[in-house]
């Protein structure tokens, strides 16, 4: 009797090795295509890429740099002159007369310093106002990152929808092909299909929209590629209290740049007030006289001058500082008036809209999930039908998008409090 050997149930050596090596080449090809796909971004790494472009820097440090090149204009003390002067006479008698001289001009009544203070103050208030223009930047940052992190959120809710429909159609379809379903069911599923991916579709290009406006923000800080965001869209507890909110709007960079320039003005007002004070003019140097034949007579020369304030030339600089001051006042008082009068009303949308997301949210998705489970057992025990199952599923998809509606109302709310009040990230 012939003893056939038993195949071998291991592969052999060299198709070990090149399976192996498939294994291995998919594995590295999955891993690049991970490192060249960027990272989420969260709402602190999009605030902090918005305040680090180059061109926001030079916008706010350039206009503080030209404020303070001012003050160090005003305070700057004039050039000393220096001056050569020959005198000369002929005849018999005749001399030559040789003068050098260095002339200084003194301000008497340290106008230039009040000046120079006054633009220092402006040069801080310039910097308040870029802090001021940080603090929209930020706002503006936040609102384009939660906008595309909600069309994200609006396009996982419809992609869910969908899925539940394609499920449900290669069930009926097999069903269909046993005769155990009619082609109207087949038929009804892909319309809803249709209608989900028109949805669909047309939900990705608006999301394609807000990332191009979100990348336009970010300018050269943007990743490459498609720009994704991760976070929470609904605030994840309730702003401060009123006083405390109002509190810290005093501390708002537009507040404090009003009120630096209102000290300006006073040091502007100080300046023109010392009209009355005198420029000292001192001149010291060298006279030489030539006296012909009785030889050379070399000396120094000293003198000193004061201009006379007869007339009042204060009146302009003192009315434009009074004009500027009162200008600064006004704004703030009209501004700290605005933020109080809404601070309230922003605290109260920005709370009852976040309680009102969080127990639709609760109560939606408890009720959705059991609507859905009860019509699918239900269909697949023909106790309900297809209406009822496709009601089922439309209605969870638009609890979904319900509730992603108004956590983008509430983040909304909480996004305008916290520019209201000068915070936010970082």
């Amino acid at each position: 009797m012939l003893i056939r050997p038993r195949p071998s149930s291991r592969k052999p050596i060299v198709g070990r090795y090149f399976s192996a090596l498939l294994a291995a080449w998919l594995f590295t090809g999955s891993a690049r295509a991970a490192e060249r796909q960027p990272a989420p971004l969260t709402e602190r790494d999009v605030v902090e890429r918005t305040l680090q472009r180059a061109a926001l820097t030079d916008t706010i440090e350039g206009t503080v740099e030209i404020e303070a090149g001012r003050a160090r204009a005003s305070r700057a003390h004039p050039n000393p002159q220096l001056s050569y002067l020959r005198e000369q006479t002929f005849g018999t008698s005749g001399t030559g007369e040789d003068y050098l001289s260095i002339v200084q001009v003194v301000d008497l009544g340290s106008r230039r310093r009040l000046q120079g203070k006054a633009g220092e103050v402006r040069a801080q208030a310039a910097a308040q106002d870029g802090g001021a223009i940080r603090a929209a930047t930020v706002a503006e940052a936040r609102v384009r990152f939660f906008e595309v992190l909600y069309r994200q959120d609006r396009i996982a809710a419809l992609e869910g929808w969908r899925v539940r429909i394609d499920e449900s159609l290669a069930i009926v379809a097999r069903r269909e092909s046993k005769g155990d379903a009619s082609t109207y069911e087949r038929r009804r599923l892909e319309r809803e299909r249709a209608v989900a991916t028109g949805r669909l579709d047309t939900e990705r290009a608006t999301l394609e929209r807000a990332r191009a406006e979100l990348r336009a923000l970010l300018g050269e800080t943007a990743p490459r590629g498609g720009v994704r965001v991760t976070g929470d869209l609904l605030p994840t507890e309730d702003p401060a209290e009123l006083e405390a909110l109002r509190t810290t709007s005093r501390s708002r960079p537009d507040l404090r740049a009003l009120d630096m320039r209102v000290r300006a003005a006073a040091f502007d007002r100080k300046s023109a007030s010392r009209w009355w004070l005198p420029d000292l003019r001192v001149e010291g140097g060298w006279k030489g006289v030539d006296l012909g034949r009785l030889g050379r007579s070399d000396g120094f020369l000293v003198g000193a001058a004061l201009t006379l304030p007869l007339w009042d030339r204060s009146l302009g600089p003192t009315r434009i500082a009074q004009g500027e001051a009162r200008t600064a006042r006004g704004r703030r008082v009209l501004l700290e008036s605005e933020i109080d009068s809404a601070l309230e009303g922003a605290r109260a949308e920005a709370v009852l809209l976040r309680r009102a997301a969080t127990e639709f949210r609760t109560q939606a998705t408890s009720a959705s999930v059991d609507l859905v489970r009860t019509a699918s057992a239900g269909y697949a025990g023909g106790e309900l039908g297809l209406l009822e199952l496709l009601d089922a599923y439309r209605g969870a998809a638009d609890d979904s998008l319900g509730a992603l509606d108004m956590d983008r109302a509430a983040r909304r709310a909480r996004i305008e409090l916290d520019r209201l009040t000068g915070t936010g990230l970082p």
